[in-house]
């Protein structure tokens, strides 16, 4: 199974090299090659242990891994492999570094008396980045040196100093300030300057311009010179002297043009007609004279003759249009206006940076004074815009919860490293958060959990100094309400993904509250077992729905959810099993199959029961009030996204699977909106649900007319039939199925057991 998923995504790269147009996505796909050629090699081999937390012989479990998509570890370490330029460059500073023994020698010399001080210079500025966790393992042996806790710090140079030469536990610098928990960004403003200074020519544009300032010209003149043949309304009747002269070099003119000559038009006809009338007009035959007299009388009927004024309008309004810079070349003013702001970080204000172009940087660039930048620069600039979560969200920057994920970090971060009394490990720990977050998730099997942050060993050996404080609870708490609210309301049909799900464990760690966050298992990996946490969600959910639309829709017995009984380590485990049970026998399959489309649909029966975290967040975070407001526009939202994504042109099978988990998904998550409104609002909710589906063509109603009356009919207040579409046709919307999907086109017949998480 390994082996096949790993060829399958080593054949992707290969497709994705072949296609590639630039340089940069080349040199990605190679990348990409590369590592799943690392990855079937160690499967070749049995290398790497894949689906244990320890993959690689004799690396402990803390050690960050290059991980590739499905959590397989290449047998790279991210703190190790070649020396960065700042080793090389420190190994160059350094009296008595070892050529070979780089990355051991610089590691060393950080405990001695030099190097602890240079380490304190930068705990003391705060000057330093930390990309991978182990970066920051010799700043906290620096910090516990400062502290004279000498008897902690030689215990966690133990544990690393095995590791010296191979792995960098010491930062580089950096001039980036301190991140801000309010504030965050998605690219880094040097970033964007690098994008801007290399941004190439719209291929479109070029053609465009050269074809209204060149092409069209010529073409001009050559409807012009076999007007002067017309006699009696038709052309070839008379040549005018030096008329052949004449027509050849217009010919030979426009065969100099380098330009797209793929597509035939007009233009190339005429002006091949053209040529032959030069060379031998005699040689014309009727039907050619006739084509001709056609071109040149539409172009007259359309334009005017050349020179007319009709015609100088029309020539002039589309020089207009391509008269301005091209985008190219303004992209590089911008570029040069950001290279004098911080490479690294974000930006508030783009006042200056968005102002047309000045008479300085118009004569230094050869542009037009006052030109205003274009829209798609002014996109890629804001870009790196600096704001809160919910201010980028509003600008259109953050586009799913993945976004969110990996921008929650910087306030969590901080949030997390509040209960710690010192400013300067705090910082450290802060930043050592952010790197663990970057941290890619291993495959793992038998219920094994992903390592914490406080398993690495410099951050286990300081968490005796965080201290609890009501503040800081209720700052978590708040943070986790709001960004779980702005996720949920600005992508109401996505479920939470498992990224941002680990920084909202983390905010719930740090309020002190006891939260079951589930996240999305794969069905290629799932072994047939819940963890203690899933029943707990599933009991929890069960007050939530109880009488509710969603228990109909879904035939959910709340009774049986309230019987899971998970208090106690005996207790959770029995209830762990039941609830296994329970989702096999809803969906009808067995467990312990290893066999990925049986696997998914008893894991949709757990999303269903659980809510994939919603009945949570909404009863016990307040969500449901918070959001009572939003819910019915959510709500529309879910079910446009479904109609849209359904009648999407999707070629291949594996895709539209996906699309059918996906939208299945979001039916539940609407159908739980529903559940949340008051009975009026509920009402017309649906009513506008309704209204939207009435616009739909006739053949996609007819496809999803059995989803509409499921709906209609657990509104009403019946149970619906789960597996089985009822009498009247009435079905619930699955996306699991290990045969045909019934919502697929007749001709698409291969199974959906293909989906894959």
């Amino acid at each position: 199974m390994h082996a096949g998923y790993a060829v399958f995504q080593l054949s992707k790269a290969l497709l994705a090299h072949d296609l590639s147009g630039g340089s940069i996505a080349r040199f990605n796909a190679r990348r990409r090659i590369s590592r799943w050629q690392q990855v079937i090699e160690n499967l070749l081999q049995g290398a790497v242990e894949y689906g244990s937390r320890t993959p690689i012989a004799q690396m402990p479990a803390w050690v960050t891994l290059e991980v590739v998509t499905g959590g397989f570890a290449t047998g790279n370490f991210l703190a190790g492999g070649e020396l960065t330029a700042y080793e090389r460059e420190l190994a160059a500073s350094i009296p008595g570094i070892r050529p070979g023994f780089e990355r051991l020698d610089i590691n060393a010399w950080h405990l001695t008396d030099d190097g602890l001080e240079a380490l304190h210079s930068r705990l003391a500025r705060c000057d330093y980045a930390v990309d991978v966790p182990e970066e920051a393992a010799l700043l906290t042996v620096a910090w516990l040196v400062g502290q004279q806790r000498t008897e902690q710090a030689r215990a966690l140079i133990d544990v690393i100093g095995p590791f010296f030469d191979r792995l960098r536990f010491f930062p580089s610098i950096s001039t980036q300030l301190p991140v801000s928990a309010a504030q965050v960004h998605i690219v880094d403003a040097g970033q964007i300057k690098q994008l801007l200074t290399t941004l190439p020519p719209q291929a479109q544009m070029v053609v465009q311009k050269q074809t209204i300032e060149t092409r069209l010209p010529l073409y001009d003149s050559a409807v012009s010179h076999f007007l002067l043949t017309y006699e009696a309304g038709w052309p070839c009747r008379y040549y005018p002297r030096q008329w052949h002269e004449q027509a050849a070099e217009l010919a030979a003119h426009f065969n100099r043009l380098s330009i797209d000559r793929r597509s035939s038009s007009r233009v190339e006809e005429l002006f091949s007609l053209l040529g032959q009338c030069s060379r031998d007009s005699q040689s014309l035959t009727g039907r050619q004279v006739g084509r001709i007299r056609q071109i040149v009388d539409d172009f007259v009927r359309k334009h005017g003759e050349p020179g007319s004024a009709a015609h100088r309008a029309s020539r002039a309004n589309q020089r207009s249009q391509v008269a301005g810079p091209e985008h190219h070349l303004i992209a590089r003013i911008v570029a040069k206006r950001l290279s004098t702001y911080p490479e690294q970080g974000g930006l508030a204000d783009f006042a200056e940076l968005g102002a047309p172009i000045t008479a300085e940087e118009a004569s230094a660039f050869g542009q037009g004074e006052g030109i205003a930048i274009p829209p798609a620069v002014q996109r890629r600039l804001q870009r790196c815009r600096s704001g809160t979560i919910s201010e980028l969200i509003e600008h259109g920057l953050i586009t799913s919860g993945d976004t969110v994920a990996r921008l929650l970090p910087a306030m969590t971060a901080q949030l997390s490293s509040y209960g710690l009394r010192d400013e300067a490990l705090r910082m450290v720990y802060a930043s050592t958060y952010r790197a663990f977050c970057r941290r890619r998730s291993l495959l793992l099997l038998n219920l094994q959990r992903q390592v914490g942050l406080s398993e690495l060993p410099w951050v286990a050996v300081i968490e005796g100094d965080r201290q609890s404080g009501a503040a800081v609870a209720q700052a978590a708490q708040q943070a986790l309400v709001e960004s779980s609210a702005l996720t949920l309301s600005a992508f109401p049909y996505a479920i939470l993904p498992n990224k941002l799900l680990q920084e909202f464990s983390a905010l719930a760690d740090t309020a002190a509250l006891d939260l079951p966050f589930v996240e999305e298992v794969a069905a290629d990996i799932f072994m047939g077992k819940f963890s203690d946490k899933f029943a707990d969600a599933a009991r929890r959910t069960g007050p939530v729905l109880a009488g509710s639309l969603y228990a109909r829709y879904y035939a959910i017995d709340t009774d049986e959810l309230a019987s899971l009984v998970t208090r106690g380590r005996r207790r959770a485990r029995v209830a762990s099993d039941a609830f296994a049970k329970l989702c096999a026998k809803r969906a009808g399959a067995e467990l312990d199959t290893w066999h990925p489309a049986t696997n998914g649909s008893i894991l949709e029966q757990q999303q269903i029961l659980t809510t994939q975290n919603l009945a949570l967040l909404f009863e016990e975070l307040g969500l449901k009030v918070l959001l009572q407001p939003r819910l019915g526009s959510m709500v529309q939202a879910c079910f446009e996204w479904i109609c849209k994504r359904h009648q999407m042109r999707i070629e291949h099978h594996h895709a539209r699977l996906i699309m059918l988990k996906n939208t299945a998904y979001a039916w539940r998550q609407m159908v739980f909106y529903l559940t949340m409104l008051d009975d009026p609002a509920r009402t017309d909710a649906l009513a506008s649900v309704e209204a939207y589906f009435a616009t739909q063509p006739l053949a996609f109603r007819g496809r999803f007319l059995p989803l509409m009356s499921g709906l209609r009919k657990a509104f009403a207040g019946e149970v619906l039939p789960q597996q089985a579409p009822a009498e009247d046709g009435a079905r619930v919307f699955l996306g699991w199925t290990t045969t045909q999907h019934w919502l697929l086109p007749p001709h698409d017949s291969t199974s959906s057991r293909a989906v894959e998480q």
